[in-house]
């Protein structure tokens, strides 16, 4: 929602009862000091919102101030609302998903159409995919060696987990947890899952060294 900044205007200008676009000055408050020193005079102003601010002078004189923080809330929530992220005030799951596949892309690139600015990139994405199916569907890559793109993506029920597909690993010659391997070799639990993630046998995962063949 769009909001033209108003043209300056002389500092003495600035009384109780002036409108700066959605304030009105009600009356001086107590002046700007900085290191101690008079520095700007400030005035306590009602916004149409209902709420208060208290704005220094030349803020108000520039139009650089014109509401008490509600025009830019408004703003925030119309793009929202706009491309759909919000119902109710909450996020929805497309939402999430698209924001968390954003946050991802240092281990997987995302197409320049759902990195898009001013929100085009969350409606491209919409509209791609469509809304999530069910609360049970999950956004996955068809292909994970290739970058999340429309031909690669798709919502999946109930999607295998990723990460490590075993919980329990044989060290010599003994059954245990990852968690209970981990703290016998003396290495972090989410070492040893990224060892095994990549592939590396329960041996090597546990010792860091290269199986002896």
């Amino acid at each position: 929602m769009p909001q033209r900044r108003q043209p300056p205007i002389p500092a003495d200008a600035v009384a109780p009862g002036i409108r700066f676009g959605r304030l009105v000055v009600a009356t001086e408050a107590d002046p700007y000091l900085w290191r101690g020193r008079f520095s700007r005079r400030r005035w306590a102003c009602d916004c149409d919102c209902g709420g208060s601010a208290v704005v220094r002078e030349d803020s108000l004189a520039s139009g650089h101030t014109t509401s008490c923080g509600c025009w830019r809330d408004d703003v925030v929530r119309d793009r929202a609302t706009r491309h759909g992220a919000r119902k109710n005030d909450r996020r929805r799951p497309e939402y999430q998903a698209w924001q968390t596949m954003r946050h991802r892309s240092g281990d997987a690139p995302v197409c320049a159409r759902w990195r898009a600015a001013g929100g085009r990139g969350f409606e491209n994405f919409l509209a791609d995919l469509g809304r999530r199916p069910t609360r049970n569907h999950r956004l996955v890559r068809i292909d994970p060696a290739r970058p999340f793109a429309p031909a690669n993506c798709r919502w999946m029920k109930n999607p295998p987990r990723a990460g490590v597909p075993r919980r329990l690993i044989t060290v010599q010659g003994r059954r245990m947890t990852l968690r209970e391997a981990a703290a016998q070799a003396g290495i972090a639990y989410a070492t040893l899952c990224k060892r095994l993630e990549r592939g590396w046998s329960a041996r090597r995962a546990v010792t860091g060294r290269a199986d002896i063949r």
